[in-house]
């Protein structure tokens, strides 16, 4: 129990896992669809046991061959409904999955994007230099953003990136070789 508390919430103090639950830093219902997803299966066990059982006092009931002949057709018929409601109910737990896996990869990329864009931080400026120094100096490249080649290049201009990871799902960052 302490393993699927502490995978759900990242740790068992009170507090904490109150602390969770109130400010959706975490998302807890990864761990829950596994307890639901197991209690559909206890159910869809038990609905199987009933069928049988129902199969099984209706031929008692009736008592011919025949009755028994229509009991064992009752029961394959069920049991292969359990079995697809068994795999249809697999199936929508999984889906649920599949959405919470997008959000946290979601949360992921936003963590990324707004790392990139962080704003700098401003620098005091510095004494003047000579005319001499600064025509030596050059300005650092971005390289996260795109720059056209230069006009005497004689390679193919590469399309342009937004270099929002957001909104271009095939955004991949180039970085250069300085």
């Amino acid at each position: 129990m302490n393993r699927i508390i502490r995978q759900a919430f990242g740790t068992t103090r009170p507090g904490e896992i109150y602390n969770s639950l109130l400010t959706f830093d975490r998302l807890v219902t990864k761990p829950i669809v596994h307890i639901v997803y197991w209690a559909g299966l206890c159910l869809f066990f038990l609905g199987a046991c009933g069928v049988a059982g129902v199969a099984v006092g209706q031929a008692l009931q009736d008592g011919g061959p025949m009755a028994w002949l229509l009991a064992l057709g009752l029961v394959v018929i069920g049991w292969l409904l359990i079995l697809i409601g068994m795999l249809v109910w697999r199936s929508a737990c999984e889906f649920y999955m599949a959405v919470l896996s997008i959000a946290e990869d979601l949360r992921t990329l936003r963590q990324y994007q707004e790392k990139l864009e962080m704003p700098k931080i401003a620098v005091p400026a510095a004494a003047p230099q000579p005319q001499a120094v600064a025509e030596s100096f050059t300005p650092k490249v971005d390289p996260l953003k795109f720059e056209p080649p230069a006009a005497d290049s004689s390679e193919p201009a590469p399309a342009p990136e937004t270099g929002n990871i957001l909104e271009d799902p095939f955004f991949r960052p180039r970085f250069r070789q300085d």
